[in-house]
């Protein structure tokens, strides 16, 4: 993970932290009822719905999503009628929109129309404040856009209604870590002087390379949120918020989040849970990045010594950069709040880019300075043998300075990781150096100009001349 990956995948893994702590609910005994709530959040959203989701406020009686402005409670039960008595208490309708209508009342598409029988039948008895009509029944029921086998499925590990609302819901987070890779990559090109088009098309790569590595990890990590891996780390995280203290797990929750301030009780839980999001978004990312070195010890194309030492510095900048976001934007965020104009929401983003650019690099760059007193890399090893190969044909083709360098920058050209990695895995490492190298050096020496030797007549009276000249010295 170099500097310029950075904090792209720091926001990856801090959005994935955030999406694992809202979704730990779903492996919960009930979890098929807030996959109902999300599951159609998401499909509302994707089609371009004003959709919010309000029931984390756990006000009496109120209602789960707001869309367009209409209050839904979602009710995924296992058949129609039970949708519709939960909805009731000591026989009233107890869901009431601010003006005493009903609110909406979201069931399975499965269970629909057995759900507006109930209602009917409710509304028939007088129990539905201020509705007489049983035909009103349509209005106040709605149908959700998933049956209740759908959303149950959604909330267990790896089932394809699983992976596939985390894949939908992992698109917008790895567009950000997609977006904010291209644009440190490409400020990062022009400042060190490349031209507007390679920048361009520099940050492009990066940008994809990044965010398939955000949409993976999210994936995995929200799938593994519904296993007993959540409760495994509670008690960890747990402990380390407890040593926080209350003041600082207030300070890192409302840095991180938006909305009201929270304190107490309730700031330490939400540290804890990021923290535990935190944790196996990190392990997963490391993974992620790490699997093509994985791939290539498996094909002898690494040593296990450089697969340990990639693995051990891509995740000290995983670790450093999710550590320098959350203090950035903690600290970013107080400090906006005292900035006119900037706020807490600004301050904390560029909090958290910046302390997630030095805390990543920082980290990356001390561990392999460690690293480097004890392992040598499989790359400088296979250029050792390169230098003394390259020697060897310079020597013997008699090349000249211009003649090497030319050699030295065609083989640039090429991908030089990849030709070290194939190097590595050669049975004969100097002789697969001597087959990349002599065809270059042998086309460089076929284009040397023709040279015409002296006659023996030129050879002679040129001899006797230097002959003459040392003798009157």
């Amino acid at each position: 993970m170099n500097e310029k990956n950075v904090v792209g995948t720091t926001a990856g893994i801090i959005g994935s932290s955030e999406n694992y702590a809202e979704n730990v609910v779903l492996g919960a005994t009930r979890g098929h009822g807030f996959a109902a709530e999300k599951a159609n959040h998401l499909k509302d959203v994707m089609s371009g719905k004003n959709a919010k989701i309000v029931g984390g406020d756990n006000a009496k009686n109120g209602a789960d999503r707001l869309v367009d402005g209409i209050h839904i409670q979602t009710k995924y039960c296992n058949s129609g009628s039970k949708c519709i008595s939960e909805c009731f208490e000591e026989g009233t309708f107890r869901y009431l929109n601010t003006d005493g209508t009903p609110m909406q009342i979201e069931v399975p598409s499965d269970k629909y129309d057995a759900a507006v029988k109930a209602m009917e039948n409710r509304i028939k008895n007088g129990q539905v404040p201020g509705i007489t009509d049983p035909e009103s029944a349509k209005d106040i029921v709605r149908k959700g856009s998933f049956t209740y086998e759908q959303v149950r499925n959604i909330a267990k590990f790896g089932t394809i209604e699983s992976l596939t609302y985390d894949a939908v819901n992992g698109i917008k987070l790895a567009g950000t870590a997609m977006g904010i890779s291209a644009a440190v990559s490409f400020a990062v090109a022009l400042w060190n002087g490349e031209d507007w088009d390679k920048a361009l098309e520099s940050s492009c790569y990066a940008g994809l390379k990044v965010g398939g590595v955000a949409w993976v990890s999210s994936i995995i990590t929200a799938q593994l949120g519904r296993t007993g891996i959540e409760q495994s780390l509670r008690g960890a995280t747990d402990w380390i918020v407890q040593q926080m203290g209350p003041k600082a797990a207030a300070w890192i929750a409302n840095g991180l989040r938006s909305g009201n301030a929270i304190y107490g009780a309730a700031a330490m839980n939400h540290v804890s849970k990021l923290l535990r999001g935190n944790i196996v978004t990190g392990v997963v990312t490391t993974l992620v990045i790490s699997s093509v070195d994985f791939v290539r010890m498996f094909q002898g194309r690494c040593s296990g010594a450089q697969l340990f030492k990639n693995v051990t510095t891509t995740a000290s900048g995983v670790a450093g950069g999710t550590g320098g976001w959350m203090a950035g934007a903690a600290g970013g965020a107080a400090l906006g709040s005292l900035i006119p104009f900037v706020g807490t929401a600004a301050g904390g983003i560029i909090g958290g880019l910046l302390g997630a650019f030095a805390g990543g690099t920082a980290a990356n760059a001390a561990v392999s300075a460690i690293l480097d007193e004890f392992i040598e890399d499989d790359a400088k090893e296979m250029l050792k043998i390169v230098e003394d190969v390259f020697g060897d044909l310079a020597f013997n083709y008699l090349l000249s300075e211009q003649e090497a360098k030319s050699v030295i920058d065609d083989f640039k050209g090429k991908d030089v990781p990849d030709f070290l990695r194939d190097m590595y895995a050669s049975s004969d490492r100097p002789l697969f150096a001597k087959n990349e190298f002599e065809p270059m050096i042998i086309n460089i020496a076929k284009n040397r100009n023709v040279i015409s030797l002296p006659t023996d007549a030129q050879l002679l009276q040129k001899t006797a001349k230097i002959i003459d000249t040392l003798v009157a010295a």
